[in-house]
């Protein structure tokens, strides 16, 4: 990374790459349905609609149990598409403040499972917008905001219903920007932060983000993925990491001496080697591009990353958990970027009260991350209104430019749950000493999901 001087103009190019770095995807145009990806929804909600409302009873479960159960359904992290359908599922079952609009949802929902009991397809959908307002801006652009919807696919094609599963794992989506100048995912450069101050919220259009055939192993201690994936997932994973769910900031979800790249053709796997102890590694490719689907077109570059881990039992991996994880990354002979190292030791635990700790010690080597050293912590507490969410993390990291001081990020949000399907998050960060920037811009954040 090369040091900037006073050009504000410079100074905003450096850190939209910066950002790009950080799985944003680049900036386009406003995106439109035209690509076929809306018909495709309607064809499907419309099919659902019409099959037979019949569908078994299940059993509400906790936040706890909610947590153990999507553990159990990906090697991967909650953000992971077969934990993020599990936990959409299982959340449909509780009582929300808002009866009768679930009510409203109910044969929708109920024609879903059929068609999961009877053909091993489970499917869904949500929509999610992210908001967001800083109180400073190099350039006077200040606002951003974004949309993205999915299709979200978990298709049991082998041994269903048995201990050894195989699925194809699918997310078909759309990032578009929504009446502002940015998306999310550029207003780090118009700041002059080092970082990403809402993860996933991009304008990358429409895309085939992942594709993975899945494959359980060990009557499900053990499994690996293969195909399009996410690194993200698989990558120094604790239980809150969620973008779409939880924090926004990439600092907060992850270490930021962790450059991880987009979703690109690889293989994760992992399992249990004893009853508390579990190992993890991918190999990935480092050119990773949510927009275009290539096989390795920067020929053997590697992203490769592994950990070793302790949790009380498997299904309490999300709840808590102590790893330490090892990556490294090739040089990027194209894209300019040299390869790095790095280290992270990472920790959450959760308490009977729902309250959940974590914290991280990071190290890197070399320029491609954002931060050569970093430390965060933070918590995640449900009060017992409903569903209701509330979060606040701080990372303090030295940036891999040595010439930069050290910048301190905070995040603090409430997420409000107004139904089974609908969630509303007030979000607040502060951002002291930006890489780029005299000022220390607070950023107000509002996000809405809503999921079928």
């Amino acid at each position: 990374m090369t040091l900037i001087g006073t050009n504000i103009d410079g100074r905003r190019a450096i850190c939209a790459q910066i950002s790009g770095l950080l799985r944003t995807g680049r900036s386009c145009a406003l995106a439109t349905w035209h690509d076929g990806l809306g018909a495709v929804a309607l064809t499907v909600v419309f099919a659902l609609s019409i099959a037979p409302e019949v569908v078994a009873q299940e059993t509400a479960h906790s936040p706890r149990e909610r947590l153990e159960a999507t553990a159990r359904a990906s090697i991967g992290g909650p953000g992971s598409a077969p934990a993020q359908l599990e936990e959409d599922r299982l959340r449909r079952l509780e009582d929300s403040r808002s009866t009768k609009l679930d009510r409203w949802f109910d044969p929708f929902e109920a024609a879903r499972e059929r068609l999961r009991e009877r053909t091993g397809l489970n499917l869904s959908f949500d929509y999610q917008a992210l908001y967001q307002k800083s109180s400073d801006s190099l350039s006077g652009n200040d606002e951003a905001a974004s949309g993205q919807f999915r299709i979200l696919g978990n298709w049991d094609l082998l041994n269903r219903g048995g201990d050894n599963t195989g699925s194809l794992v699918f997310i078909l989506e759309n990032r578009h920007r929504l009446g502002q100048p940015f998306a999310p995912s550029g207003l780090a450069g118009e700041i002059g932060y080092v970082g990403a101050t809402g993860l996933t919220f991009s304008d990358t259009d429409t895309t085939l983000s992942v594709a993975y055939w899945a494959q359980a192993l060990a009557g499900g201690r053990a499994g690996f993925v293969a195909g399009r994936i996410d690194p993200g997932d698989y990558s120094d994973i604790l239980g809150y990491v969620n973008p779409r769910t939880t924090f926004s900031n990439y600092s907060i979800l992850f270490s930021p001496v962790l450059p991880i790249p987009d979703p690109g053709f690889g293989i994760a796997g992992g399992g249990f080697l004893t009853d508390q102890v579990y190992a993890l590694g991918l190999v990935s490719d480092a050119n990773g591009s949510l927009t275009e689907i290539d096989w390795f077109p920067g020929g053997s570059e590697f992203f490769t990353y592994g950990e070793i881990g302790w949790t009380p039992k498997p299904s309490k991996r999300y709840l808590t958990n102590v790893h330490l994880g090892l990556y490294h990354v090739d040089e990027r002979t194209d894209a300019g970027v040299p390869s790095a190292k790095g280290a992270m030791l990472s920790a959450n635990h959760t308490f009977e009260n729902d309250l959940m700790v974590f914290g991280r010690l990071g190290w890197s080597d070399g320029d491609a991350p954002i931060a050569n050293r970093a430390v965060n912590a933070g918590l995640l507490w449900r009060p017992g209104f409903y569903d209701d969410l509330i979060g606040f993390g701080i990372t303090v990291a030295d940036p891999s430019d040595s010439a930069l001081d050290s910048q301190t990020t905070v995040e603090a949000f409430y997420r409000f749950d107004v139904s089974d399907n609908i969630a509303i998050t007030g979000d607040l960060q502060h951002i002291n000493n930006p890489g780029f920037s005299d000022d220390d811009p607070w950023i107000l954040g509002l996000r809405v999901r809503i999921n079928l």
